[in-house]
This record gives C-alpha cells, sequence and structure tokens, in this order.
C-alpha cells in the first residue's frame, strides 16, 4: 500500500485500504499521505486496489473500439452538432481542438457522453447538461456497457475526492465532505479516445498537445502495452512518461482542484505524443469531473474569492475550440 514510485517517476498509489473495512489508521494514512505526496509533487499518480473488475475495463475497451470502427456515415449520425443545445457530445472528429497556437491542432478522435439528462429536463440543452447521442450499435456491447463504467467512474471520484479533502494540511481544518457537493448531479464529461497512426514526424503535431484539464480531477484508463501520455516536471525541466499499469487508473489533478486548494494540489501540464514508424492505434477512456456547475467556493484555506465550477470550464474550454468555442 502507499507509494511505489521510484525517483522522478510517476508513482502507483494503492487505494485497497481506503476500502477495506478491516485496515488499520496506520494503514489507510499511508495512502492519503501517499496521494497527498504525488498530488503535490506530480499532479499525477496511477492507482490501483480500487476493486473494479478487469473484465469491466476490458469490456469498455471493446465498446470503444467498436465506436470508432463504425463507418465514417455512421460515426457522423452522432456527430457532435447534432447534440441539444450546448450539451456537448458526440463525434468529435481529429483536428477539432487546438491547445496554443504555435502546435497544430490534436490528432485525436473522441466520442464524448456525459450524465444522462432527458431532453425535457429544465436545463437540458445548457452547458454539458443534456441526452448522450447513442451510435448504432447494440445496446448491451455499447450504451449498457459505458453507463456501468460511468457509475464505477463515480463511485471512484467520491473516493478520490474524499482521499484529496482528508490530505490538505491540518490546520485548514477542512471537513471531510468539504467538496462532496461537486458530485452532486455533476457534469461529468467523459471521452471515448483514438489515436490513429501518425507515421510524419512534425515538431508541432501531437495526439494532445501539451495542456492542464480544467476538471477538478481526471480518471484516465490507458490501453496496456501503449505509451505516449508525458507529464512535465518542472524541477528537472522534463517529460516524465506515464507507465501503463495493469488494471490501474491515471489519476490526475485538474485546474478546478488546483483553484479550491490555492496551489497546494498540481494541475500539471500533461500531453499526448503518438508518433510511430510503426502502424499502431492508441485507445484510452478519459472522465473528467467538472462536477456540479453551480458549486462554488473560495480556496479551502480561506482565501481568495469564490469559484463557480461551471463559469470556470466553460472560460477554459471556450478557449480550445477556436471558433466553436462561442456556441458552447
Amino acid at each position: 500500500m502507499g507509494s511505489l514510485a521510484n525517483e522522478n517517476a510517476i508513482p502507483t498509489v494503492d487505494v485497497s485500504a481506503i476500502l477495506s473495512s478491516t485496515a488499520s489508521k496506520k494503514e489507510q494514512d499511508q495512502v492519503i499521505n501517499a496521494v497527498r505526496d504525488a498530488s503535490t509533487t506530480y499532479g499525477f499518480f496511477n492507482l490501483v486496489g480500487h476493486g473494479i473488475p478487469i473484465e469491466e475495463l476490458r469490456q469498455v475497451f471493446e465498446s470503444s473500439k467498436r465506436f470508432f470502427s463504425l463507418p465514417d456515415e455512421k460515426r457522423r449520425q452522432v456527430h457532435i452538432s447534432k447534440a441539444l443545445g450546448r450539451s456537448f457530445r458526440g463525434w468529435e472528429p481529429p483536428l477539432i481542438q487546438q491547445h496554443q497556437g504555435d502546435v497544430l491542432p490534436d490528432t485525436k478522435e473522441t466520442f464524448i457522453f456525459g450524465r444522462e439528462v432527458s431532453a425535457d429536463a429544465p436545463d437540458a440543452g445548457t452547458f454539458l447538461t443534456g441526452p448522450n447521442l447513442w451510435p448504432d450499435l447494440p445496446k448491451d456491447e455499447f450504451q449498457d456497457v459505458v453507463l456501468a463504467y460511468q457509475e464505477r467512474m463515480m463511485a471512484l471520484s467520491h473516493l478520490i475526492i474524499r482521499v484529496l479533502v482528508q490530505a490538505l494540511p491540518s490546520e485548514w481544518q477542512c471537513p471531510a465532505d468539504a467538496l462532496d457537493g461537486l458530485l452532486v448531479d455533476p457534469a461529468i464529461p467523459m471521452r471515448f479516445l483514438h489515436y490513429g497512426p501518425v507515421k510524419q514526424k512534425d515538431p508541432r503535431q501531437f495526439g494532445v498537445a501539451a495542456h492542464t484539464d480544467f476538471s477538478a480531477i481526471t480518471i484516465l484508463l490507458q490501453q496496456p502495452e501503449t505509451e505516449g501520455l508525458q507529464v512535465w516536471y518542472p524541477p528537472t525541466e522534463d517529460w516524465i512518461p506515464v507507465p501503463v499499469v495493469e488494471n490501474g487508473f491515471v489519476i490526475n489533478v485538474g485546474d478546478l482542484m488546483e483553484k479550491f486548494t490555492n496551489g497546494f494540489y498540481r494541475s500539471a501540464r500533461h500531453r499526448v505524443v503518438t508518433f510511430s514508424d510503426e502502424n499502431k492505434h492508441r485507445y484510452s477512456v478519459a472522465f473528467f469531473l467538472d462536477g456540479n456547475l453551480q458549486f462554488k467556493t473560495k480556496a479551502l484555506d480561506g482565501s481568495g474569492e469564490e469559484t463557480v465550477a461551471g463559469e470556470y470550464v466553460h472560460s477554459c474550454l471556450s478557449r480550445t475550440l477556436g471558433t466553436r468555442g462561442p456556441l458552447l
């Protein structure tokens, strides 16, 4: 249990003691301390010991591959432009999102879904809120798998948020439920990501260019036997690879969490490098806890002004979508 990191390597944290009814306080404190160390030093860690069956992780990858194997016309049926209002759901082709002006748009393609909200709900069609778009695939092979995985990610998010709060400085006197409001009817955009082969090397081209996540936390499932995710580490001014850990998740601190903790936790720049001489495809599944969009709080040390989660995420996302930003 605790951190399994080598020096200047993204650590792995086993959280099984937090889930155990028989673990000692010392064992649980070891986990809390390991999460604190990883989140303040790197802003990233691999998480294991979560209890989610590996078969469910395989199923979600199979569902992702089923979608990206569909003919172009089938994917276009659920194009993001068909989402209700500003709900931001559906298929996003490659070369849409651009994080800086001096790099090319990301090569990734994504399928985006979130918390299922009925089209006749009062807030349907508002930012990140509305019904999902479902492709022409068998319900039990796609929709059911996606929604079951989403439930797993919500439970895991609750655990991670509680641990992050418990790991804050004791002098802040934060109650354990200080950020639980984020988890009430939250915006939880989830992305199936596909990176096609990129054989022509261009220093301006990335699967995803360097950026920070706008969320409170991100939970990423990486495809086994792949590489490409890298984290910027300022002390050495270098990009550190994030290894794929079997049956593990990559957890990273997002901008919202950094803001809510007045910089105590670090939202780290990261990127995905996909250039390869081989004909390789890379898949991953990202779950972003943007949280309840009306949730607002000052930094948990009592400083600064209140930040409203939805307003903050909206402003960040708009900047990366160019001319499409005002449509959100």
